[in-house]
């Protein structure tokens, strides 16, 4: 399974938040999620509160972190 972290231009503090959710992620989980669901994890990193959305795909988790407003576009798909 790929652990694909998607904050990687964010700021560090997403970057370590993303990292400690795909960790906690696989060790709940495991290899075998169930594909196309999503977690939300609440991570605190020095002292800040950051929420990441991990995505089970078929091969990988994807980790995001959710640092401002989404995009309606990326909702969109969601709601078919």
């Amino acid at each position: 399974m790929r652990l694909i972290n998607r904050s990687r231009k964010d700021s560090p503090l997403a970057r370590r938040a993303c990292d400690a959710a795909l960790a906690r992620h696989v060790e709940r989980f495991g290899d075998y999620a169930s594909r196309a669901t999503s977690s939300e994890y609440t991570v605190l990193v020095d002292g800040a509160k950051i929420k990441v959305e991990v995505e089970n795909r078929s091969t990988s988790y994807v980790a995001t972190a959710i640092t401002g407003a989404r995009r309606l576009r990326a909702l969109a798909g969601r709601m078919s």
